[in-house]
């Protein structure tokens, strides 16, 4: 098992956490890497930083490039990642020394095509967490049990940085430019070119929950990307996963409400009245056939046609009972 793992970092505006997380990748027990720095343009000492550490390790490639967001970023890694498998991590996040070591052992042992991790969120610190685990314990899941489970968010997520994946599934990939929710749109087309997707369910991966980040407290508009990814998801689904339209119809319904929700608890009023135009769009392009009712629990079934009626008035009825918030 020597294989090399090309691991993209994207960096931008992440000096107070960046030393953490290059420190957790480069002091990995799985040494293959290639270990390629993305600086997406970054106004702070991140740059300096980058170079430093390509000085002291052989295994580092650094990119200088003007600001394009994170996919923009991601992207540029994987125009020159050489490796057989691709990692991600985003720079304010680190990861366990044994990460990488773990999730290709898993990888071989189970021939799989993408394995995920657990994921441990912590807030603010300079505390450092690496558990150390003795047992296996992961589940392994088929092309369309995975798709089923992304949808439902179950067992797998969308996030693409608790992950490892065959470069051969991904090579023709990109992320979308300019979008948050940006692994909303790749993961489920990652996810359809594999054959065997594996989850080891072991929190490896240490996630940073900043007050600053893109996905912080304010529900802003750009937020609606997740509903657009929600929706290109349904549609591809509908060409190609047909036991599973109703579910996917279902997760974008909900998921406009839940959007719209926020927008009323914690959104700006201009973008509560552009929200609500936007997602009635959405609303108004699925359509439920009378099988589509018939396979609906009562509950669901009464959301659904409430939904189709009032967006606004059945988000508040649901903000005012505390429902799916």
């Amino acid at each position: 098992m020597n294989q090399k793992i090309s691991v993209i970092v994207p960096i931008y505006k992440v000096e107070d956490y960046l030393h953490r997380c290059v420190d957790s990748i480069i002091n990995q027990t799985y040494t293959n890497l290639e270990i390629i720095l993305v600086d997406d343009g970054s106004p702070d000492n991140c740059p300096m930083i980058c170079d430093e550490y390509a000085e002291k390790d052989n295994r580092i490639k650094v990119i200088h490039k003007k600001n394009g967001g994170l996919s923009d970023a991601r992207n540029a890694g994987l125009d020159i990642a050489t490796g057989e498998y691709i990692g991600f991590v985003d720079s304010d996040d680190y990861i366990s020394l044994s990460f990488y070591e773990r999730l290709m052992n898993i990888m071989i042992v189970t021939e799989s095509d993408i394995v995920e991790c657990g994921v441990k969120k912590f807030k603010d610190s300079n505390e450092i967490c690496d558990v150390k685990y003795e047992n296996l314990n992961f589940s392994t899941f088929s092309t369309l049990e995975a798709m089923q489970n992304l949808i439902t968010n179950h067992i797998l997520s969308t996030t693409v940085w608790n992950k490892i994946y065959k470069r051969e599934i991904i090579d023709k990939l990109r992320f979308k430019v300019g979008k948050t929710n940006e692994d909303d749109f790749y993961t489920y087309l990652a996810f359809d070119n594999a054959s065997k997707i594996t989850k080891l369910n072991e929190e490896l991966y240490y996630y940073l929950q900043r007050e600053d980040s893109i996905m912080g407290k304010r529900y802003k508009l750009n937020r609606l990307d997740e509903i657009e990814a929600k929706y290109e998801r349904l549609k591809y689904i509908e060409e190609n996963y047909k036991n599973l339209i109703l579910l996917a119809k279902k997760d974008v319904m909900f998921g406009c409400l839940y959007a719209y929700q926020q927008l009323l608890r914690n959104g700006k009023k201009t973008d509560i009245k552009k929200g609500q135009v936007i997602l009635n769009k959405y609303i108004d392009k699925i359509l439920f056939t009378k099988d589509d009712y018939m396979n609906l629990d009562i509950k669901n079934k009464i959301w659904m046609k409430l939904e189709k009626k009032s967006l606004q008035g059945t988000c508040r009825l649901r903000n005012f009972f505390n429902i799916g918030v």
